[in-house]
């Protein structure tokens, strides 16, 4: 059963304006990005590369001219600003200093690896601008804005003191922690394919952080715990389609939503699960779900019923086309 305005506890809203705002009827969905997340060179061993985000930023009309506005205008698509002062409130200062100088010390067009992760000169600051992005992201959404950060790189997989699964600094966590110390109560709904080890770290003990995922079942990070007070971790097999997807978003999210009761909703938006990643990086990825654009479309829509107030973050999805389906899903428009 699909929740609706009778369901909903309305003692957390204002007006039937800020509902109005809360659903879409009165702002659209925002981007929010900077050129930094298109710019480095990594080498080909890496799937987070900037070709991810190539055909979505430079064939798509509408946000190709957008970018070129970038900053100038008033639009859908939003700059994105450092983030560097909000690293502290999930990561050790060490680890913050080690990645630094680590990424200072290489030359243009040179890379190292930590963890499984490649990193370039100017990969400390990308990831920093990947923070500053979601932190705006995530104080738009307390004001009823929906908007989904466009980063690079991704952030589930990063713990407070190492990097992992291209992931240099959690972005949802940090996000999260921003809006948990203001008081709200956030749940994290985590849609990548892969089980988000750094942000199921984070949240454990937490009373007024809750994550939700659905990931595949025995895929990387090979990590599978039972749920916890303020976990439920699904893990489905290889090859789900939408129709089984679209179910287990209805049967087991809306009904962890209404047991958790959050104010803002933050959405790990992994689109590795689009069936063209399993098509080109399946056997890379070692699986993969067979999703289209319908089963993104359709949590969007499940979130809007909700009139919780929510936003998104960018984490996994390497084909090209895979972002573009998310991303087109989210602002509801057509290529």
């Amino acid at each position: 059963m699909l929740l609706c305005e009778d369901n909903i506890k309305t003692d957390k809203f204002i007006s039937f304006e800020y509902l109005q705002v809360v659903v879409g009827h009165t702002h659209y969905p925002l981007l929010i990005y900077h050129p930094i997340f298109h710019s480095d060179h990594l080498p080909e061993d890496s799937l987070d590369q900037g070709e991810r985000l190539e055909h979505l930023i430079e064939e798509v009309p509408f946000i190709y001219d957008a970018i070129q506005e970038l900053g100038h205008n008033d639009s859908f698509l939003i700059k994105a600003e450092n983030g560097r002062i909000y690293l502290p409130l999930v990561h050790d200062r060490d680890y913050i200093k080690s990645v630094k100088n680590m990424c200072q010390e290489l030359q243009e067009h040179e890379h190292t690896e930590n963890e499984g992760v490649f990193l370039s000169k100017n990969s400390y600051e990308m990831a920093c601008y990947a923070v500053g992005a979601t932190i705006q992201a995530a104080d738009m959404a307390k004001h009823g804005r929906k908007s989904l950060a466009l980063v690079r790189p991704p952030g589930h997989h990063a713990h407070p003191n190492k990097m992992g699964g291209f992931c240099i600094f959690n972005n949802i966590a940090i996000a999260s922690e921003h809006l948990s110390q203001q008081g709200e109560r956030v749940m994290i709904v985590d849609v990548d394919l892969h089980l988000g080890d750094g942000t199921l770290a984070y949240v454990e003990g937490k009373s007024n952080v809750f994550y939700f995922s659905i990931s595949q079942k025995g895929l990387w990070p090979y990590h599978e715990p039972q749920d916890d007070m303020n976990t439920e971790l699904i893990f489905l097999k290889e090859g789900i389609a939408d129709y089984e997807y679209c179910k287990t978003l209805e049967e087991r999210l809306l009904p962890a939503i209404e047991r958790f009761r959050p104010d803002i909703i933050a959405v790990s938006a992994g689109f590795d699960t689009c069936g063209m990643d399993l098509l080109d990086y399946g056997e890379k990825l070692k699986g993969g779900f067979a999703l289209s654009e319908k089963s993104y479309s359709h949590l969007w829509s499940l979130l809007d019923k909700t009139l919780i107030p929510y936003f998104a973050v960018l984490e996994g999805g390497y084909h090209p086309l895979s972002i573009l389906s998310g991303v087109l899903s989210f602002l509801k428009r057509e290529a």
